[in-house]
């Protein structure tokens, strides 16, 4: 996101969140974070760290229900549910958003849009850091003092030298021109840079076009637009997603995107927040779209040339048989003439299907001529088998590489992501193996006034993200710890349950592991240690993570087979060693009892059905 169009965004989002109560927060795969405000029906404040396009903004639509929020926003929602938004400022200067909420015990949630290092984090009022999502190296983690990133060290643009602004002048193309200017110039924007470059090719010089495009920025008025090569509607019918230069956002007209022969179209919106909330689910469509595309395109080319080899290798095969008519025919002549003379492997006999002139057939030296005639009736008849499979062979071969070559002309004019989809399918027909997992984004409508209703589906919550809450991909794969019999399983609400599968693990679970304010759990007889990390010091476990735990706890115990059994569950600090004890054996001075149902943990973490 432009850091113009951050700021100008950032005045807007404060204007109408300011006073707002936040509701809700989620973490959506694989890079936004969502925060409702106020009403259920108003718009969602969504950040994503998308690598290259890292972005904030309000959109207008439904959002998610995930089933296994990650430990971001387990963290994020005990700091912030309930909390008015005093304020969102921007960094000046910089790509940092800072949400800040009301009162003395005030929590800011600090918003980092730096290109392939995006994150946000939730920072408490005594400064530290308490939740992280997708933790970047060099910030801030959990637990630690919130620091913001390095400061700016470029020269503002009146402190520019004569000698600077000679060097840049005599950048040798436009490019480098814009990036000089970027290198040297506190603040400056490439939206602003591109406008620099094309006053001072018009003939300004630079310093002078510098410092009237950065007044102009302080105080042009807002005049939302989008730029791109076609209308908005027609985006899908290009072959590949419109370039950074050519499908943009823009708070205000920029001069070199809409004069001269390529100047690009340009879709104007009341407000920013608006063109943002048009913008970005359009180019995740196109994204989407254009992943699909060249996904489905490099199976279906790997397909056809690989039908082409087994075509080859059927010729190859088929000329391997040889002649049938051939072979019935030198047979047929070996058999008429059984006492002509052979020279070593050769036999000459005259051809009587033609004009009797001598025809040399080959012959096994070791047999006789009419047993070789045998010979040539056995392979006349194999062949004749072989160019009746291998017709057939051929017939389906080419009708399967004309099926994908259809299917491979019709890729380039899909215009969604089903599209691709059916095609898709239509290639797996053939023999076609496709890996469809990348094309899950849902198309948002193609247009400047229906694309701000899009909304992502409805999925899932990525793992990962905060160390405050342990989090895991896939809760339903347990993890085995290197060179341990424990079991590291993710509850559905984002803690880490830990299982120990022998004494020796039991042991190192509940005394070495397990932290005192963690939860320890044990089913009734002989069985596992099992221990439910506890990072935010809670009086109890959440609800789902007892049961899951409990659940575990009665499976790997020796009254699995029972229908509910007893599981004893209490803080890890009222669990104590007996002196001399064997390993594994504790006492506990005080413990709750729950009942549970043993459940394997494949069946426990089973992943909902997907479409």
């Amino acid at each position: 996101m432009d850091i113009l169009v951050l700021q100008r965004l950032a005045t807007e989002l404060d204007a109408k969140l300011r006073g707002a109560r936040i509701d809700q927060v989620y973490a959506l795969p694989k890079n936004d974070v969502v925060l409702v405000c106020g009403r259920r029906s108003e718009p969602r404040l969504w950040f994503s760290t998308e690598p290259d396009h890292p972005h904030l903004y309000e959109r207008p639509g439904p959002h998610p229900a995930p089933k296994r929020p990650p430990g971001f926003a387990m963290a994020a929602r005990r700091l912030l549910r309930g909390r008015r938004i005093a304020a969102v400022d921007v960094v000046p200067g910089e790509r940092i958003v800072e949400l800040r909420t009301a009162g003395d015990d005030a929590v800011r949630v600090v918003f980092e849009l730096i290109p392939r290092r995006a994150t946000a984090l939730v920072v408490d009022h005594t400064a530290r850091v308490r939740a992280a999502w997708q933790p970047r190296r060099g910030r801030p983690k959990v637990g630690e003092l919130y620091v913001a990133p390095a400061a700016d060290t470029r020269a503002a643009i009146e402190d520019l030298e004569a000698d600077t602004w000679d060097t840049l002048s005599a950048s040798p193309d436009n490019d480098a021109l814009v990036g000089g200017l970027l290198r040297a110039i506190a603040g400056m924007s490439p939206l602003i840079a591109r406008e620099i470059m094309a006053r001072h090719r018009g003939g300004v010089p630079l310093s002078a076009a510098a410092r009237t495009e950065v007044e102009r920025a302080a105080s042009e008025p807002t005049a939302p637009r989008i730029y791109s090569p076609v209308a908005l509607d027609e985006l899908a019918s290009l072959p590949a997603l419109p370039g950074v230069r050519t499908f943009l956002v823009a708070p205000f007209p920029m001069r070199h995107l809409e004069d001269g022969p390529e100047a690009l179209r340009v879709t104007e919106f009341p407000t920013l927040d608006e063109a943002a909330a048009t913008f970005y689910p359009l180019r995740a469509t196109l994204k989407a779209l254009e992943t699909a595309r060249r996904g489905l395109n490099s199976a279906v080319d790997g397909g056809i040339a690989r039908l082409l080899r087994t075509l080859d290798a059927v010729s190859e095969d088929a000329a391997a048989a040889g002649d049938a008519e051939q072979h019935r025919r030198w047979a047929d002549l070996l058999l008429a003439y059984p006492q002509t003379s052979r020279t070593g492997a050769i036999a000459r006999v005259p051809d009587a299907f033609a004009d009797g002139a001598p025809v040399e057939i080959p012959v096994d030296p070791a047999r006789t001529l009419v047993d070789n005639a045998q010979v040539y009736y056995r392979r006349a008849r194999r062949a004749e088998r072989s160019a009746a499979r291998t017709a057939a062979r051929r017939r389906q071969l080419e009708g399967r590489v004309g099926a994908l070559r259809r299917i491979s002309s019709e890729v380039g004019s899909t215009r969604a992501v089903r599209d691709c989809r059916r095609l898709g399918k239509a290639a797996t027909e053939q023999g076609v193996t496709i890996t469809t997992g990348a094309w899950t984004i849902p198309e948002a409508p193609l247009s400047a006034e229906a694309a701000p209703a899009g909304a992502e589906p409805a999925s899932l919550e990525a793992a990962g993200g905060s160390s405050t809450e342990p989090g895991s991909a896939d809760p339903g794969r347990p993890k085995r710890r290197p060179g341990s019999a424990i079991d590291v399983f993710t509850s559905s609400d984002g803690f880490e349950i830990l299982v120990g599968r022998n004494a020796n693990a039991n042991e190192r679970v509940t005394f070495k592991l397990a932290r005192p304010h963690d939860f320890w759990l044990h089913a009734e007889g002989p069985g596992s240690h099992v221990v439910i990390r506890n990072p935010g010091r809670s009086e109890e476990p959440s609800e789902a993570a007892l049961c899951e735990a409990a659940s575990l706890a009665a499976h790997f115990s020796s009254a699995r087979g029972a229908t509910k059994v007893n599981v004893r569950w209490t803080q890890v600090r009222h669990v104590r060693k007996p002196r001399k004890g064997p390993k594994g054996q504790v006492v506990l001075r005080r413990a709750n009892t729950a009942l549970a149902e043993p459940v394997p943990p494949e069946r426990l973490f089973a992943a909902p059905a997907t479409d």
